[in-house]
Order: C-alpha cells, then structure tokens, then sequence
C-alpha cells in the first residue's frame, strides 16, 4: 500500500475538493488545489529531455472497473450537468475502496513529445508541487492503452466533467497507465527522502 500521507495529498484531498465543490462552498485556494490533479510528467526519449503539465486520475481495480463504465456510459449518454458530472464523480469514481492505488492515469491530447518518449522508452517521473512547500517525485513504469476497460475508463472519466461540444473522437486519445514503482517527499523538510517501497 503507498503511504498514507501521498494518499491523503493525492486522493483524499481531491475527494475533500469534490465535496466542497457538490456544496457550492469552494475557497479561494481553489486553483492552489488543482495542483494535485497536474503533475509535470518528465520523460527522456527520442524528443529529449521532457516535461510535460497534464491532469491525472485514478482507475478502478479490476473487479470494479466494468460497473463503474455502466454508470459513465449512461451519463455521458445524458446532456452535460455540471451538478450531476461532480456527484458521479465523488460518489461512484473517487470511491476509496474502488482504486487501485497502484496506478496513476492520464489521457495523451497532444501526441507530441510525452507520447514520442513514452513509446520508445515507457518511464516517468510525476512532479506534484503545492504552493508553499508540498512536493512528491513519483517514479513510474508507464503502459499505453489505445483499446480496452482501462482505455475508455480513462477517457469516460475525463469526458465526465470536461465534455466539448459535439463529443470527442476517443480514437485519437490513447491512456497512459503510470504504475507507481517509487515515491519520494521532496519537500523542504524532507528533500527528496524516499517513503515508497
């Protein structure tokens, strides 16, 4: 199991940031909170040395997974409500006992050089800072999913809240799995101290 404290930072909190949300009662630091939700993604390849900003999730474990597509399936069948796209959220994806804390996820929108390092080289780091001091280097083995449960939770998820107009060609939005090997506090107070395995 990873450490409680990368756990409360990158999911408990988020799931706290749903709930404040859903009730209308979001703070000012709303932004600041995001942070936990877009990592740089470093990677080194044939595009170089990269690092890349992009919004991560979770993914269900595999007992779950199938269900929990059901309920996305049906709702993005639905038009867009914001209301509705937050409770499914907290109440049916950020359910603690559902992830697989093991896996990070991402959606590839640009196909540029994340996507160039990560085929010839399927390794990354996730740098997750929170103004003022909070910082975790997690350090992944990565699988690239154009198909498949993971594949269309991943971009079912996304769709969820970030729905365009007229849908979008999923085709062209290959997942990332980032599969969590190392986890290091890089916060002032500890610098760079390893916490996970």
């Amino acid at each position: 199991m990873l450490p409680e404290r990368f756990i409360d930072y990158v999911f408990r909190e988020r799931v706290r940031l749903l709930e404040s949300m859903a009730s209308g009662s979001v703070g000012p630091d709303l932004l600041i909170q995001f942070t936990r939700h877009t990592p740089a993604v470093i990677t080194c390849g044939p595009a170089g040395v990269n690092g890349s900003i992009k919004g991560v999730g979770f993914v269900h474990r595999p007992e779950h997974i199938r269900s929990t597509l059901e309920v996305l399936r049906e709702e993005l069948e639905r038009p867009f409500d914001p209301r509705r796209a937050i409770s499914i959220l907290r109440d049916v994806v950020y359910v603690e006992e559902k992830v697989d804390f093991r896996y990070l996820s991402s959606l590839e929108l640009a196909r540029r050089h994340t996507w160039e390092n990560l085929r010839e080289r399927p390794e990354a780091t996730l740098l997750f800072f929170t103004p003022p001091e909070t910082s975790f280097e997690v350090r992944c083995r990565v699988s690239i999913h154009e198909s498949g449960e993971y594949w269309e939770f991943v971009n079912a998820v996304h769709d969820l809240f970030h729905r365009p107009p007229g849908g979008r060609d999923w085709s062209r939005t290959p997942a990332y799995l980032f599969e969590v090997l190392e986890i290091y506090d890089n916060s002032p107070s500890k610098m760079g101290e390893r916490i996970y395995p």
